[in-house]
This record gives C-alpha cells, structure tokens and sequence, in this order.
C-alpha cells in the first residue's frame, strides 16, 4: 500500500474500519431482536449507541498499534497493518487520537445512561476497563493469552446487549444466546491475525493463545470459530420449534447458512500452501463475519413479519 496523499487517508489505515464489522454486526443485532420482540425502534438511541461502540472499537485499534509498536511485537508490515507501523504516525499521535476518541465514547455513553437508564453506564465502564487493560504497558490482557475472551465480551456481549436494553429498557436470554454465533466471528478476526503472527509474537513477550496452541491446533480452533456459528443458528432454531418455545426464532434466521460455502472456503486456507490468503485471513474473515451479521440482523427484523 502507498502512502495516502492527504491525512485523511493516513487515519482511515490508522483506524483499521475493515474490522468495523465486528462492532456494526454487534448493534445491529441488538436493536434487531428488540425489533423482533415488538419494541419500536429508537433511532436516536440506536444512532448514539452505533457512533459509541465505534469510538470505543477506534480507540482500541490505535491504542493496540501504539502499544505494539512500543514493544516491539509489530514492527513488520502486513496488508492490514495500521498507519505506526507503517510510519505514517508516531506512535504519541495515535496514543492522543486514541485518548481523544474514547473520551468521546465514554460522554455518548453518559448521555445514552440519562436517556436509558444505570445499566448502560455499568456496560460502558466495563467497555473502558477492557479497552484499556487489552493492551497496555505493563500486564495487559492480550499479552497474557486472554484477548480472545476479552474481545468475545467488549467487543460481542457488551454491545448486543447494550444495545437490546437501550431499546428495549431490559435485558433477556434472547440477545445473549445470538451474541454467541456473531461473536464466534469476532474472536475469528482476532484469532487470524494472532494465528499469522503466533510465531514472531512470543519473541517480544507477547503470549497469545494462538502462540499457546501452535499452527496445527490454531487451525482446528479457527475452523470452530468459523463454523459454529452454524451449528449454533440450526440448534436453536430446532430448539425454539421444540423445547423451548419462549425462544422460538423466525424461520428467516436460516438465510445465514448462505454465508456456510465462504466459511467452509476460508476453513481450507492453508498457511503454507496459500500464503497469501493466510496475510488476509484477517480482512477475510472480518469482510465475512459482516455479511453473516447483516443477514442476522435482518433476518430478526424481518422476522417480525415472516412467519
């Protein structure tokens, strides 16, 4: 990639929005199943909540670049790298951005507790907490082999259910069970990325459990995270037509298995004899967890009408 002619383009690596997906898919499921549940929509509510969670996501990224570049762990440029590595931006210019935007955040998520109620301001304490213990100077959750689950609730349960109260004005075990398959692709973009670096990564001090599973384990825990979702969509789908008819879902829900012949192709690449796909499998999975999460979303929202 060639240095963009403009600052603007500069951010736009710095903030790494191909991996915005995780986020978008997030809210919008949330404020579909409350859709789905016959709550109205509250679209000022749902527009704060989606510019929220994305200040939090940006803040994170710029914070992780820096973090990372300091110590030495991403210091090789990869197509998805952000713009300090590539030497775009010091990294005391993404450390004020990042400062900057999650302040940002955390004032939308004081003005959505007012309108909302305390919960969502317990939700976005939690939020800041793992943003700034994921990556940090001293002990930090991803060097210590747990940014898979740190990401599977900042970045998955915090949002949906976040975003399900906010319309809704309560929580269920309807936007908790569907965090579940979205966010198994969340932690799939994350887990890529740790699986292509899994062996420069401890060299620096960075204990990933990519790193801890090695290549042949890492492969099977991707194709877990990338197919389950499957299997979790058809089961309870079953079970809500079956034993539990509280949580039955519409039958539109089934459209996400249109999305199973991409995910079985991106389970077949291979880290030695495909080595370029293996650098995307990041970008791939996060360009694939996005449509997984619109056909969800939508499927709930249709849902209301459909059978």
């Amino acid at each position: 990639m060639t240095k963009p002619s403009n600052r603007f383009g500069i951010w736009i690596t710095a903030t790494r929005p191909f991996a915005y997906s995780a986020s978008v898919s997030a809210v919008l499921l949330g404020a579909a199943l409350a859709y789905y549940e016959g709550y109205p929509p509250q679209w000022v509510r749902f527009f704060l909540t989606l510019t929220g969670v994305l200040a939090f996501h940006t803040a994170a990224n710029l914070l992780n670049d820096r973090v990372d570049f300091d110590r030495g762990v991403d210091r090789d440029v990869q197509p998805t790298s952000g713009a300090v590595v590539r030497g775009w931006l010091t990294p005391d210019q993404a450390a004020r951005a990042a400062a900057g935007i999650l302040m940002f955040g955390i004032g939308i998520g004081l003005v959505l507790t007012r309108m909302a109620g305390l919960p969502i301001l317990f939700l976005g304490l939690a939020g800041t907490l793992l943003v700034l213990f994921y990556t940090r100077a001293g002990f930090c959750l991803k060097y210590a082999a747990l940014g898979d689950p740190t990401v599977f609730v900042a970045f998955g349960v915090l949002p949906v259910l976040g975003t399900y109260f906010v319309q809704a004005g309560r929580f269920g075990i309807r936007p908790f069970l569907w965090t579940l398959p979205l966010v198994s692709y969340t932690v799939g973009i994350l887990h890529a990325n740790n699986w292509r670096d899994r062996e420069s990564d401890p060299e620096c001090g960075c204990r990933t459990l990519a790193s801890v599973l090695g290549d042949r384990r890492s492969a099977v825990y991707y194709r877990l995270l990338v197919l389950g979702p499957f299997v979790l969509v058809l089961l309870y789908f079953l079970l809500g037509r079956t034993t539990f008819p509280s949580l039955r879902s519409p039958v539109t829900v089934l459209a996400v298995l249109s999305v199973l012949p991409s995910a079985l192709k991106r389970a077949r690449i291979d880290r030695l004899s495909d080595p370029d796909s293996f650098l995307m499998l990041d970008g791939l999975t996060a360009r694939m967890q996005l449509l997984f999460g619109l056909l969800l979303s939508l499927a709930f929202f249709l849902g209301r009408y459909v059978g």
